[in-house]
């Protein structure tokens, strides 16, 4: 029985952990080790500039003297606006995402290879699908909310001003 107990135990763990989120009516996923926090929308502060200057970047949010910029899940995936209530504050980069909301964290055993009709930037868009409770999921590519090149031009544009430097130091 010991046996049998820790072989399941090492089953479930060998998935990859992943949290669900919505926009619009689609579910998408995104692994569980690039999202640092899950917050709401409280703080967001608005660039200013017109929409198409900054594109898919209208907001910035700060948390723990750390800016983050906010690119909209809708204009990211080319879908019509919906209502945001939270944001996913990324790990690796100062990168929040704007969704509609959270299912809730699962596990998925593995990430299938994007069919052939995924084309375009959808490619890099997404790691692959997820078999979910029956659904089929797209796994996000975190790595491509915001291209290196992004950030530099949206840093030089908007600098962060010298008392909010030291403040966050």
């Amino acid at each position: 029985m010991r046996l049998a107990r820790q072989k399941k135990r090492v089953q479930r763990s060998l998935g990859f952990p992943v949290i669900l989120f919505t926009i619009g009516d689609n579910i998408f996923a995104i692994g569980a080790s690039a999202v640092n926090e899950i917050q709401s929308l409280q703080g967001m502060e608005s660039l200013g500039s017109s929409p198409r200057q900054f594109g898919k970047v209208r907001h910035t949010l700060t948390r723990e003297g750390r800016r983050y910029w906010v690119v909209d899940g809708n204009i990211h995936f080319g879908m019509m606006p919906t209502r945001s209530t939270r944001v996913l504050l990324l790990g690796s980069h100062p990168i929040a995402v704007k969704v509609d909301g959270i299912v809730r964290m699962t596990e998925i055993p593995r990430v299938h290879p994007l069919p052939q009709a995924f084309h375009g930037e959808e490619r890099s868009w997404y790691l692959g699908l997820a078999l979910i409770d029956g659904l089929v999921v797209p796994v996000v590519n975190p790595e491509t909310f915001l291209s290196h090149y992004d950030m530099s031009s949206l840093e030089q544009s908007f600098p962060v001003p010298a008392e909010a430097q030291r403040v966050g130091a």
